[in-house]
């Protein structure tokens, strides 16, 4: 369950790990369209003006849930398009007023985090912002470009890599079967991943994020019109898992800190481990679950 007060448009979405987090809105909407996202389609992006009004939020949080608070996410789409100065004094804020807090974070799209100068990032991570999720659905650039992402596998390792250095974490998001029912296309988005993976990798043995999910075709977005249409076919079960089993196959064995889980609801399997320490036992979990389809999660 969620702690939620103030000024909050629904629907309202976070990611899974924050399930039990403090939800404070300071952007409504997302700066992107998608083809594959229908989840902020009702809103128009606007970013919240009133830095008081947020804090007297952050405030009313403390009477109606005291010392609890453990987590907090600003919302909306793309929370990293405020201004560091305004992110930074609002974090700071909330880091006073509730003194159990421990992780503070918010979806980013890798262009924002690129516009964001080391200092002002390394601004952010003084003021106790300690993580960023990113979208980076594919390594694969002809993949991004067709479902307009809005960047590219060169920007997503700068991103990654100015939030290594100021001491944010990052959270890699990537989306099996973006590439949609094409075997070439699919080796082709799987193998790029894995590159990316590779050069997202921090210097410094700090710990990180890598979170692939399975292709979910929603009504309201792009790719469900494209579906309807025959533009787009969606991948199979065996499609889906090779693609993951080559992203994890080509990742590079000396990876270290690298937390990697597929325990989305909407992946056929759950892995949970780190790369490339529980590598080949990933590897194995996946050539079993392709001998037997029976031991997949349930399909909702």
């Amino acid at each position: 369950m969620n702690q939620v007060v103030g000024n909050l448009t629904e629907p309202v979405f976070r990611p899974p790990s924050e399930w039990n987090s403090l939800l404070i809105a300071i952007t409504n909407g997302c700066t992107h369209r998608c083809t594959f996202c229908s989840m902020y389609r009702t809103k128009k992006f606007s970013i919240r003006e009133d830095v008081e009004e947020i804090k007297r939020e952050i405030d009313q949080a403390q009477l109606l849930y005291g010392g609890r608070v453990r987590k907090l996410f600003f919302e909306d789409g793309n929370a990293f398009t405020v201004k560091p100065e305004l992110l930074a004094e609002v974090t700071e804020y909330a880091r006073s007023v509730h003194p159990n807090l421990n992780k503070v974070s918010a979806y980013a799209h890798a262009k924002d985090i690129v516009k964001k100068s080391d200092e002002e990032l390394a601004l952010l991570a003084k003021a106790g912002f300690t993580m960023v999720y990113v979208g980076v659905e594919s390594g694969d650039d002809d993949v991004l470009k067709a479902v307009r992402k809005g960047t590219c596998q060169e920007e997503f390792v700068e991103a990654a890599h100015k939030c290594h250095r100021a001491g944010i974490a990052w959270s890699g998001i990537f989306l099996l079967g973006l590439a949609g029912n094409d075997s070439e296309k699919s080796q082709k988005h799987a193998l790029e991943s894995a590159k990316l993976i590779n050069l997202m990798a921090p210097a410094d043995p700090i710990e990180w994020y890598v979170s692939p999910l399975t292709l979910e075709i929603a009504p309201g977005s792009d790719m469900w019109n494209q579906e309807q249409n025959g533009e787009f076919e969606s991948g199979s079960f065996t499609q889906i898992l090779k693609e993951l089993y080559t992203m994890i196959e080509h990742t590079d064995d000396k990876l270290k800190h690298c937390v990697f889980n597929t325990n989305h609801v909407s992946n056929y399997l759950s892995l949970k481990g780190e790369l490339g320490r529980d590598k080949q036992s990933f590897l194995k979990t996946i050539e079993a679950a392709l001998n037997d389809p029976r031991s997949r999660q349930y399909d909702y």
